[in-house]
């Protein structure tokens, strides 16, 4: 159906329901903007009916629009959509508006998630809610081909398995080949205008330049030779807490002597002649522990520490679990992430001396706007941040490190301190970042 027999349509509906000649008028421009027919599916209908009209029009004309919705797809022979419009669910989703936008706006969001046709996050995808036109095209066509498998039976909104099947129509559409660009996927033209919005946020030259430099770097996801070995520390504490009882905690809440004694020998935590007499005295397998409850990958159970049923998958996936501990920190929070990032950007160039690398992420850090006591942070405060993906990175063994010598006899540094990344050390890096700048966007500032 062309755009002159949509406006056919329209003028016949007009002719026959005069008192809703400018509500059909209003449906026509949001659902058919220049396109024909085909262009409407059952998401934007939803989102008229749902968001636009209680958004935009005065309460007095929603009845209106909401008739004149469901006379013209009868017209154009959407029988199936103008069912949306007469359905107990516009009217509810309406009446909450009608009470308030808190109510309304929740109607809206529990009516859109039952109705089969809003794209769920998949493994090479998570969706933002601020994007550009790329993620903003891929998102209609997963709309669409979520309403064509509802009106064909393929998907059962509500039914065993549904979410599942939604999954796998949405990640085909997102990494089925483009006829233009030829050979591109939506996936790849997303994560294309993430990086560059990535490099364009950057709040300074220099961060901007950086950026840059690793953006082809990232435009694929990043892969290590032996995952296994990369997150060692990691692997044996969760394999720790996968036993049936998980591991014992002590009164104090500690993992088991022997256990902390065996993690410091293997992996080269400790140097002093008699073994640790607590977790309290390994900071490394604190820190390990800490980042795996973050990551809801132990919890917990009295004075068992259980690995959760997401750790015990993981074992069995090495490279998901490496994908997901490389782009962790020491510690959450924004201040550590973006230390990371700029602590990780500057060691991808090449070593670097402890007193130049606080130097140069000094600049990059307060043009992002960090602030210590109401001023502007301090290269002392930088020197001392750096150390927060230092501790973390040191925990894997990724960073090639050179230690300071120290004549005493002349009481001078014979060398001094650098750091280094070596080859698994780059890819943990760089699968940091690339998390980082593909992450969906919630804000115009992220």
């Amino acid at each position: 159906m062309t755009m002159d027999e949509i406006e056919l349509a329209v003028r016949r509906a007009g002719t026959q329901r005069p008192e809703l000649s400018g509500a059909l008028d209003v449906v026509a421009d949001f659902l058919w903007p220049g396109e024909g027919v085909d262009q409407v599916h059952q998401a934007a209908v939803q989102c008229f009916l749902w968001w636009d009209v209680p958004k935009r029009h005065d309460p007095r004309d929603w009845g209106a629009l909401v008739e004149a919705t469901a006379v013209l797809l009868d017209a154009v022979g959407r029988d199936r959509l103008a069912d949306i419009a007469r359905s107990t669910e516009t009217t509810s989703v309406l009446e909450a508006w009608g009470t308030d936008e808190a109510a309304g706006l929740a109607a809206f969001k529990s009516a859109r998630a039952v109705s089969g046709v809003e794209p769920p996050d998949t493994d090479v995808l998570a969706w933002g809610t601020v994007f550009g036109p790329y993620e903003a095209e891929a998102l209609e066509e997963a709309e669409r081909a979520l309403g064509d498998a509802v009106a064909g039976g393929e998907l059962v909104p509500g039914a065993p398995r549904a979410q599942a099947t939604a999954r796998r129509i949405t990640e085909r559409v997102l990494t089925t080949a483009l006829d233009l660009p030829p050979g591109q996927t939506r996936v790849g033209l997303i994560t294309t205008e993430r990086i560059s919005h990535w490099i364009a946020l950057a709040p300074n030259e220099e961060l901007s330049a950086w950026r840059s430099l690793v953006a082809n770097r990232l435009l694929s996801p990043v892969g290590v030779e032996d995952p296994e070995a990369a997150v060692a520390p990691v692997r044996w504490l969760l394999e720790l807490c996968a036993a049936p009882e998980g591991a014992l905690l002590s009164q104090s809440g500690y993992l088991p002597r022997g256990s902390v004694a065996e993690a410091a020998e293997r992996f080269g935590w400790w140097d002093w002649p008699k073994p640790p007499r607590s977790e309290a005295d390994v900071h490394q397998l604190a820190t390990i522990r800490e980042a795996a409850r973050r990551l809801h990958l132990v919890r917990r159970r009295g004075r068992h520490l259980m690995a959760t049923s997401r750790a015990k998958e993981l074992l069995a996936r090495p490279l998901e679990l490496w994908s997901i501990v490389a782009t962790e920190t020491e510690e959450g929070g924004d201040f550590a992430l973006a230390v990371t990032e700029a602590v990780g950007l500057r060691l991808l160039q090449g070593r670097a001396e402890v007193h130049e690398l606080a130097i140069d992420v000094h600049p990059v850090l307060q043009a992002q706007g960090w602030s210590s006591g109401g001023r502007a942070i301090s290269l002392v405060e930088v020197t001392s941040a750096i150390y927060i993906p230092v501790r973390w990175w040191s925990i894997f063994g990724i960073l090639d490190e050179e230690r300071m010598r120290w004549d005493s006899d002349a009481h001078r540094a014979l060398n001094p301190h650098r750091y280094g990344l070596r080859p698994d050390g780059e890819a943990m890096v760089l699968a940091f970042l690339r998390a980082r700048a593909v992450r969906p966007r919630h804000s115009v500032y992220d």
